[in-house]
């Protein structure tokens, strides 16, 4: 299924001219070669930019290398075009040397055309151990010896542009010949098996060179005596689609979503990058999304209209695929592939930020919640960057409008018992995990965006009580606590309220003595707000509260402590 949706939009990116054609394949270069017609170094031309970055160029085919001895056609690095030694191995060197030249000079046999003349020329004459000393190599040495790529140019034009050059090598493409032939998964049609699959760039954590996404390499991955390739049956032309189409997609890091150990990419059967645009634009949480003519575009997308975005128009209609990959060790793993209308993503996206929405500090200007500040929520101070489990699932969660993993709920609720901080991110996280995950409505009543003065859900009331049994003994004390009840009861009265609420009340009488006694007025005031609260809370107060009941308990907490921080706010 995911080949066979690449393979479509390889097609399709073909016929735009996005991307190379069959046989040829775009990598980065650093360096032209110019040759003259007897093989000799004319000019070494820097092709980077001005940032030193080097140009994405279309090269012929390659299988890719990550090990032995593989020479590439047309272009390749420093030590297999011109024999340099780039890792302290001149035996080694001079076999990548060699190897190179055999390969143009068997392939260009049988080409005669001044640019085919000039490499077979070069390889004819040119002496691998005078490379270090060559006039036009030298200023570039360091970044050579580095691996930096070259490709030939003759004649101020690229050799790789040759017509009868261009010609030989797709027409080697096309009648090279494997031992093993069968039935291609993708297109169901008997072709040459790939023997290897492409490697996959771009995915954060694998390796830079790449990685597979289909590999074999122990017998106990192969079944019924299949060896490599035969275990996935993919025709050649296939997988250097795939390969090709997943590659491009990858490149551009602007649309791409990163989040812990998942790399996520989407697109268009059409191959529009505008769909991209804003499907990454919205996973990111670019500031650009909360403006207003985005949010009406968003709006209307949603209701199933068209709207132009970059220039061209969208269709929510147009089917959208996401594909998310993550490393491991030299391949990669598929952490899911889903495909519906673009229009639907955009829903899904909405309704989770949706749900987010809660009363914030005053402090806080506006609703910033993006995926990778929920994942470092959950991360523990000097901890890893992610919870590679969790981000997997709580993305498709989101992109699918279903309930979210039990883990988000739990890693929210240990992080916060852990340092007693709940702040306004993790409240709404608990908000958004409670409101979709428990379908009931009446199980619902208090989870609003501020706090509900109507619902008389046991934890929910327990959380306000706690936040009043706060206030009193801070306002007792004049504000000079260094630690509060929160700091030393949060986690058992989240928890096992019955155990510790007499106590509270205890000294809740305490603080109320001073109060009264110092301001009256105020006094009289909180000790209504505690008992308009005792008064609904049951006779009976539970031992236990479940984990969703310990998040509802806070959320309670949070929306009173709010309400009071907003009532000081006014009064300032």
């Amino acid at each position: 299924m995911i080949f066979y949706e690449l393979v479509q939009l390889y097609e399709q990116l073909v016929r735009q001219r996005k991307i190379s054609a069959p046989g040829w394949m775009d990598e980065k270069v650093s360096y032209g070669l110019m040759l003259h017609e007897d093989g000799t170094i004319a000019q070494l031309i820097s092709l980077k930019n001005e940032k030193g970055k080097s140009q994405m160029m279309p090269v012929p085919q390659h299988p890719g290398r990550t090990s032995g001895t593989l020479a590439f056609f047309l272009w390749d690095n420093g030590g297999y075009l011109l024999g340099l030694d780039t890792a302290g191995k001149p035996k080694k060197a001079r076999e990548r040397f060699e190897a190179s030249r055999k390969l143009h000079l068997d392939l260009l046999e049988e080409v005669d055309t001044k640019a085919a003349w000039a490499v077979k020329n070069f390889f004819l004459t040119w002496k691998p151990e005078e490379a270090l000393e060559n006039e036009h190599i030298k200023p570039e040495l360091e970044e050579l010896l580095k691996g930096a790529n070259l490709i030939f140019y003759y004649g101020g034009s690229l050799v790789s542009e040759d017509a009868k050059i261009v010609e030989m090598w797709e027409r080697h493409i096309s009648q090279h010949e494997t031992k093993e032939t069968g039935i291609c998964l993708v297109t169901g049609k008997r072709e040459p098996i790939a023997r290897l699959h492409p490697l996959i760039k771009g995915v954060r954590g694998a390796q830079s060179s790449g990685a597979s996404l289909v590999s074999f390499n122990a017998d106990a991955f192969c079944s019924y005596e299949l060896e490599s390739g035969g275990n996935a049956q993919t025709g050649e032309a296939s997988a250097r689609a795939y390969g090709a189409a997943l590659n491009y997609l990858l490149a551009d890091t602007q649309r791409v979503f990163t989040a812990g150990d998942v790399t996520v990419t989407g697109w268009v059967e059409e191959g529009e990058d505008a769909y991209q645009d804003l499907m990454m634009a919205l996973l990111n949480q670019d500031q650009r999304i909360q403006d207003a003519d985005i949010q009406e575009a968003l709006k209307k997308l949603t209701r199933g209209e068209s709207i132009s975005w970059n220039d061209q128009e969208l269709d929510p209609d147009h089917t959208f695929y996401i594909l998310g990959l993550s490393p491991n060790a030299a391949r990669l793993s598929v952490r899911f592939f889903l495909r519906n209308r673009f229009g639907l993503w955009l829903e899904n996206i909405q309704a989770h930020e949706k749900r987010l929405e809660i009363v914030l500090p005053y402090h806080v200007a506006r609703m910033y919640l993006p995926f990778w500040m929920i994942l470092e929520e959950m991360k523990a101070p000097g901890g890893k960057d992610t919870i590679p489990p969790l981000t997997a699932a709580l993305l498709q969660s989101i992109l699918k409008n279903s309930r979210y993993p039990d883990e988000l709920l739990y890693c929210t609720i240990r992080r916060i018992r852990a340092d007693h901080n709940l702040n306004w991110k993790r409240a709404a996280i608990l908000k958004a995990y409670l409101n979709q995950n428990c379908r009931s409505d009446k199980d619902k009543e208090g989870w609003s965006v501020g706090l509900n003065t109507e619902t008389n859900d046991q934890a929910y009331l327990l959380g306000r009580l706690f936040s009043l049994l706060e206030n009193i003994q801070e306002t007792s004390a004049g504000g000079t606590l260094n630690t509060t009840i929160k700091d030393q009861y949060l986690n058992s009265m989240c928890s096992t309220p019955a155990l510790v609420i007499a106590q509270l009340l205890k000294l809740k009488e305490s603080h109320m003595k001073k109060l009264r006694r110092d301001k009256p007025g105020l006094a009289v005031k909180l000790d209504q707000q505690v008992m308009e609260i005792m008064d609904r809370i049951e006779i009976k107060i539970p031992t236990q509260l479940s984990l969703e009941e310990q998040a509802v308990f806070m959320l309670g907490y949070y929306h009173q402590t709010q309400k009071r921080y907003e009532r000081k706010q006014e009064d300032a």
